[in-house]
Order: structure tokens, then C-alpha cells, then sequence
């Protein structure tokens, strides 16, 4: 279970906070990077950050560069990376970061850091430094959920402060073509009337279930042909099917039932990796567009270790699905320089490999997997 926070639509009265709980399996992909960003923003210690470096320039497609040309020592990599995810967290909140790069640089009074083109910082961690970075991107962004907005604040000063943690965020992934069942909460159903109607993105099937006062039960299918992202559930009064009542904020999710379903025949789109029986396999691989997924096929005959891991220059991630399409591995920079590498219990059974760029760029690079049975 996961509360929602009401997103209001400008111009509408104001109503008392209402919830938006939703039966879903699994957790959004945020929460990865989530758990990274923290991780960046207490490895690097305080007396590390004041000493000298070069201005490092971190572009929301996730380019890195020096003025100079400038050697990155392993210091100022880590803070690279940090800025990094922090562009991919930001975009999975369903903000659009823009095109301005992000600027850090060591000095001797603390770590600078500003979006190009604007006034800097000079902070004593990197997480402070991250957050503030949140609230400026976030400043100049029209796209981002109201929720996410009004749940930054909260984040940018966990970042700041050690051991700190938010409050989970209040919209979470809600899968496509899977019976969702969604309560919702609040004095705005009560004055919806009995009659209500809930409605969600083009093409959506909601039920209403039952109504008891300030509490609304739906059922509510997203099919296949909704767009991934952020959208909107609207109550409406009873009578009035023109103006919204309320406005609950969601993101929509990839479709597990259906992804599940196709593994175990390998989807269409799926290239072929590890064929049955075989112990060892290597493809290259390419991410021609901004958010491209490469899915690969892993055939697995007996039980053992498997080891799945990247080569090349590109920056990009993988997780490891089973045949219920559940991830049961994830990795993003845990092989050589930027790319994945993990290692994972399997059973026999059909697996994919999902590959995508760490935060929306492309590239090239060559994926190898080696099954040790056990």
C-alpha cells in the first residue's frame, strides 16, 4: 500500500488533504535511485569536499566534462555520478530537468554548486548540495507534478542532514493492463454525493465499488495503449461531469501482467542471449533514443550463479526479470567504470535482461552473462 497526495487543478476552491491508496504490487523505479542518491550523498566526507578541483559540468543527458580538459580524480567522479542520478531521480518524479548543466567544483570553503547560468552555493556535504540542486531545477520547471513539488522540500533537507529520511513520496507507479484497486479519502467524496464519477487517463475502465461517507473504493484497468507517466484521476460531483471536485496525481507504469506472460515464449522484441543449455554468452547492444529499453532472452537449464555485466563507454543499467516479471536483480554502475555488472542466484526457468541508458542518453556497449551451475 501507498498514500497519494491530492494534486488540485489552479482555479478550483481548495479542499482538506485527502489520501489515495492504491493495491499494487512491487515499488516505483524512484526508489533506486532514491536509495543511491543518499548513499552519494554520505560517502564523500566533508574534509574531502574543501580542497581544491576542477569545475565539473554534468548535463541532464548525463555528458561530463572540465573546463581545461581537467583530470577527474576519484573524488570528483563520485560527484559526477551523484549529479547524475540526480537528473534520472528527477526525471522519474516526472519533472523535465531542461537543458541547463549542473556545475560542481571542490574549493577550499566547501562545495560549490550551480545550475549554469544562475548564482551558486558553497555547501559542507554533497547531499546538502544535491538538494538545493533539486529545489533550483524544480524552481524552473512547469512540468513537475504538484505532488512532487510539494515533496521536495522534504527531500532536499534529508539530503542535507545525516540520517534523515523523507516521507515516502505520495505518488507511486501504478502498472498498466492489472486490476488496480484504488481508496480514496476525504470530505471532497462525501460532497461528490453518491453518484460520483471517478475518471482516469483515455482509455481507462473505473469502477466505483462502493461509497461510505468521506471514503470512495474503485476498481481501475489501464490498458496497454495508456502513455507511461504522469496523469491525473478526477472525482467529479454528482451532476456535474464538467468541473473535477478533486484532481489525484499518478504514473502510470510498464504492464506487468502482460510482461510476465510473454517471457516464457521470449518476446518478440527480446534478442536471443543465453540459449538453453549454454553457460556463457556475449551481444552487443545499442541505445539509439532517449529512454530506449533493450530486452534480452535468458534461457536457464539448471541451477547456479548467474553473472550478467557491460562493456564500453556507455553509461547503462540493467535489472534482471524472472518469468512472473518481477525484478530479482538490479545494477547500474557495479562493473568497470559506468557500466553494470551484478551476480544473482537462479533456478531454472526463463529470464529477460532489461538495458537501459543510466539517465536518458545513448550509446553503445556489449553486454556478457556467464551462468556457473550449482
Amino acid at each position: 500500500m501507498a498514500l497519494f497526495g491530492v494534486g488540485l487543478i489552479p482555479g478550483l476552491p481548495a479542499f482538506a488533504q485527502s489520501t489515495l491508496r492504491v493495491e499494487a504490487d512491487g515499488s516505483p523505479d524512484y526508489l533506486a535511485g532514491l536509495a543511491q542518491l543518499f548513499d552519494d550523498s554520505n560517502r564523500i566526507s566533508a574534509e574531502a569536499l574543501r580542497t581544491e578541483g576542477p569545475l565539473v559540468r554534468i548535463t541532464p543527458d548525463g555528458g561530463i566534462s572540465t573546463a581545461d580538459n581537467a583530470r577527474l580524480s576519484d573524488t570528483d567522479r563520485e560527484l559526477a555520478e551523484a549529479a547524475r542520478r540526480l537528473f534520472s531521480l528527477y526525471r522519474s518524479l516526472g519533472g523535465q530537468p531542461g537543458t541547463r548543466a549542473l556545475l560542481l567544483q571542490r574549493t577550499c570553503k566547501g562545495l560549490f554548486a550551480a545550475r549554469e547560468g544562475s548564482a551558486g552555493t558553497l555547501s559542507n556535504s554533497l547531499g546538502a548540495a544535491m538538494g538545493g540542486a533539486l529545489q533550483a531545477i524544480a524552481k524552473a520547471d512547469t512540468s513537475l507534478p504538484a505532488s512532487a513539488r510539494a515533496w521536495l522540500p522534504e527531500l532536499s533537507a534529508a539530503l542535507g542532514a545525516t540520517g534523515m529520511r523523507p516521507s515516502p513520496y505520495p505518488v507511486v507507479s501504478v502498472p498498466r493492463n492489472q486490476r488496480t484497486i484504488i481508496d480514496l479519502s476525504g470530505p471532497e467524496i462525501a460532497n461528490a454525493g453518491p453518484d460520483a464519477i471517478l475518471a482516469g487517463p483515455p482509455g481507462s475502465t473505473i469502477n466505483i465499488l462502493r461509497t461510505e461517507g468521506s471514503r470512495l473504493q474503485a476498481s481501475a484497468i489501464f490498458p496497454d495503449t495508456t502513455p507511461q507517466g504522469f496523469s491525473k484521476l478526477y472525482l467529479y460531483r454528482s451532476g456535474d461531469a464538467l468541473t473535477p471536485a478533486a484532481s489525484f496525481d499518478i504514473a502510470v507504469g510498464a504492464s506487468r501482467a502482460s510482461a510476465a506472460d510473454a517471457i516464457p515464449n521470449a518476446p518478440r522484441s527480446a534478442t536471443a542471449l543465453l540459449q538453453a543449455g549454454a553457460t556463457r554468452a556475449s551481444r552487443n547492444g545499442q541505445i539509439s533514443a532517449a529512454n530506449d529499453v533493450n530486452m534480452f532472452s535468458l534461457h536457464i537449464t539448471e541451477p547456479g550463479t548467474l553473472a550478467v555485466s557491460s562493456r564500453g563507454s556507455s553509461d547503462v543499467a540493467a535489472r534482471l526479470l524472472d518469468s512472473h516479471g518481477n525484478t530479482i536483480a538490479r545494477n547500474d554502475d557495479g562493473g568497470g567504470g559506468y557500466n553494470f555488472g551484478m551476480q544473482t542466484r537462479v533456478n531454472p526457468g526463463n529470464y529477460l535482461l532489461s538495458v537501459e541508458h543510466c539517465c536518458g542518453g545513448t550509446g553503445n556497449y556489449h553486454v556478457d552473462t556467464t551462468l556457473t551451475p550449482q
